[in-house]
């Protein structure tokens, strides 16, 4: 990582983020309407002009977008690759790939490649949420050892981080819509060609994103999921719920399931951390859904700096790929990892985090890198290890440009692994997403899905 930015002070990376910090000052708060975006990124661009200045993001649908449950077009299908790396050149590019993207390439080198594409800067958020961002900068505190954020709502919370929980926080709540709803799939693809596929629909909302409430009087969760499945046959009817607060160390993760052969419906506290998804026959873990979710308490955090990285962006040709009927699924989700041919990268900064298993604490990987888009806070791709140091897993997840709304959400979120050659993809949409207000207060509980049982 030798071309890491450190932008922020030494001293303040080498804080143990467990406590709780001093807020950003005034001073450093005005950056945000000037050489940064109002949610933290350095505005200008880079030095030979590859990244270019961000002048707002995209905030209109492009021409031929047809409205609201239509597929989101890809604004920029007409790019051509600049360049492509492959196994024979990563080496050329090496300091700006993470170790896992250069692992595929060793490893794969037969299938492998990346097309690089111009970059554009779309990121784009509502004012209220910048709005609320310089608030959050100048009041938002950790709390409860870097477990919990206190004095923050509906934005991001630490725009100028100072350490790796302030950073990691910021990707939990990161802008993605008040709600979704979304029929998904989610598979796990064998090196034979073979996949097991299942697939369900999902309503997902953020009460700390409700622009009708604020600090004082919403109900203190970041995240409510529930999730009903279709497929396969015998997870069919089969409902989870499950919601995260704002502060993980007062309130753990409350989680609910329900499964049709015991007809009743019952707290289930091992949906969560490193308990092996049922949906992918132990290759994938609840806590790496959305690359991170749920409580940073088993990890201590680093913040490393920022990197100039080759990253997924702009998305929305793969995500259109698999909600269209008209591709055969086996030429997207190809053996060993998705087919390259419908990816799309370009050259970004990124924030780079390290998670090292805290003393004390049990998890499948010792130690996590993460990468950050400096735009969005979205984490794009992890490196994963194993508990002897070997690099076990290989997260990329790609970012889907909701212009309409406007938000940058995480779609088709896939997991290399390594060492068996198999990989999970998940949050795949079988339709569009609708991101919208969302369901009554009452929705995401466990009445819900003792009603939704009945059915």
């Amino acid at each position: 990582m030798k071309n890491i930015i450190f932008t922020v002070s030494v001293a303040l990376i080498a804080l143990h983020s467990t406590g709780s910090l001093a807020k950003s000052s005034e001073q450093e708060v005005a950056k945000l309407t000037a050489e940064l975006t109002p949610v933290g990124a350095e505005r200008a661009s880079n030095a030979d002009g590859t990244i270019p200045e961000w002048t707002g993001g995209m905030t209109t649908p492009p021409a031929g977008y047809k409205g609201e449950g239509t597929t989101r077009i890809d604004p920029f299908d007409n790019d051509k690759p600049i360049f492509t790396i492959d196994a024979s050149n990563y080496k050329q590019h090496a300091e700006k790939l993470s170790a896992g993207q250069q692992a595929l390439f060793v490893k794969y080198p037969e299938t492998f490649y990346m097309p690089v594409y111009p970059t554009h800067r779309t990121a784009a958020a509502p004012q209220w949420i910048y709005d609320n961002t310089k608030n959050n900068a100048l009041n938002a505190q950790l709390k409860e050892a870097g477990n919990g954020v206190i004095n923050a709502y509906g934005g991001y919370p630490f725009p100028i981080p100072q350490n790796g929980h302030e950073a990691i926080w910021n990707h939990l709540l990161r802008w993605g819509g008040q709600s979704e709803e979304y029929s998904f799939r989610s598979d796990t693809v064998y090196p034979n060609g073979e996949r097991t596929v299942g697939g369900g629909i999902v309503w997902q909302s953020y009460p700390y994103y409700n622009p009708n409430k604020d600090a004082s009087n919403y109900n203190g969760n970041i995240l409510q999921l529930l999730a009903e499945y279709d497929t396969p046959v015998r997870r069919k009817g089969e409902i989870i719920l499950f919601r995260d607060a704002v502060n993980a160390a007062e309130t753990p993760r409350q989680a609910w399931q329900y499964i049709p052969g015991q007809r009743r419906v019952r707290r289930a506290p091992t949906i969560a951390f490193d308990t092996p998804n049922a949906q992918f026959a132990g290759q994938s873990i609840y806590d790496e859904v959305f690359m991170f979710n749920g409580s940073p308490e088993r990890y201590d955090w680093k913040l490393i700096g920022k990197k100039e990285m080759y990253i997924p962006y702009n998305n929305n040709g793969l995500i259109a790929a698999f909600e269209s009927k008209n591709n055969k699924l086996e030429d997207i989700e190809t053996p060993f990892h998705l087919n390259p041919k419908y990816a799309r990268y370009e050259l970004h900064r990124v924030w780079v985090i390290e998670s090292t298993l805290a003393e004390g604490k049990r998890h499948v990987y010792g130690k996590r890198t993460f990468y950050l888009d400096e735009d969005t806070w979205a984490a794009v791709i992890s490196d994963n290890y194993d508990g002897r140091g070997e690099l076990w897993r290989v997260g990329i997840a790609s970012l889907l440009n909701a212009y309409d709304i406007p938000v940058t959400s995480l779609r088709v979120i896939s997991h290399v692994d390594l060492q068996n050659n198999n990989y999970v993809v998940n949050v795949v949409d079988r339709a569009p997403v609708r991101i919208y207000e969302g369901e009554d207060e009452k929705f995401h509980t466990p009445a819900q899905v003792r009603k939704m049982s009945r059915r």
